[in-house]
């Protein structure tokens, strides 16, 4: 069984994607501030510097009371991300460490892709393995390729999305490459769909056109 602490950050991760966008990498500091004004329904916060990090490899963004856990943010291009993980969840998240957690540390946005994207700092979380590696060999595969292919994104932030639930959350369902077209990725977001409403999800955020939208964006992904 997991640690009590990483179902903590992973239901609190959920539960802001159900209430609102919720950002997983900007290209800077400012992005991150404008995405979190401290209006009703979006949660204030603060940068935090975090020992050993210097601000461009990273840093602590902490939302006001009440209004979340601390998220660890760092550069897509930071190596030792585990051992900065760690020592994060040690100070706020209340861990006694990694070992026997059964959890692999990961950008929730792929490093590479938000790398490529010009990404300047990504959301990290503590991951279950079999979602996370599912992920890297199908969805993140395919978002390098188109970028490398199509040129980069380039958008200054990037949302959590379906997909990014389901790697925090354990779907390790995905039996092929994402298509270029949503109908060829109908089986695939159904899959994910079913799994997240087993998961917990509210039938609210699992809409028939939920479904459709996440389709057509696995077809352009990257």
């Amino acid at each position: 069984m997991r640690p009590a602490w990483v179902k903590r950050q992973i239901d609190d991760f959920v539960a802001a994607f159900c209430a609102r966008a919720t950002l997983i990498g900007v290209a800077g500091l400012e992005e991150l501030r404008r995405a979190h004004p401290g209006v009703p329904g979006w949660p204030g916060g603060v940068k935090e510097a975090m020992g050993n990090l210097d601000e461009p490899e990273g840093f602590i963004w902490r939302p006001f009371a009440g209004q979340g856990l601390p998220q660890l943010w760092l550069a897509p291009t930071k190596t030792g991300y585990r051992a900065a993980f760690e020592r994060f969840a040690r100070q706020e998240l209340g861990a006694a460490g990694l070992d026997g957690a059964d959890v692999q540390i990961d950008h929730v946005f792929p490093k590479r892709a938000g790398s490529l994207g010009g990404l300047g700092y990504v959301r990290m979380l503590a991951i279950p393995p079999e979602s996370n590696m599912a992920a890297g060999r199908t969805l993140e595969k395919v978002m390098v390729a188109r970028n490398e292919e199509l040129g980069p994104r380039g958008k200054a932030t990037r949302v959590a999305s379906y997909f990014s639930i389901g790697k925090a959350t354990g779907f390790d369902g995905y039996d092929s490459l994402p298509d270029d077209t949503g109908a060829g990725n109908r089986a695939m977001v159904g899959a994910l769909m079913a799994y997240l409403r087993h998961w917990g999800l509210p039938a609210g955020v699992l809409t028939a056109l939920d479904q459709r939208l996440t389709e057509d964006t696995a077809g352009r992904l990257r």
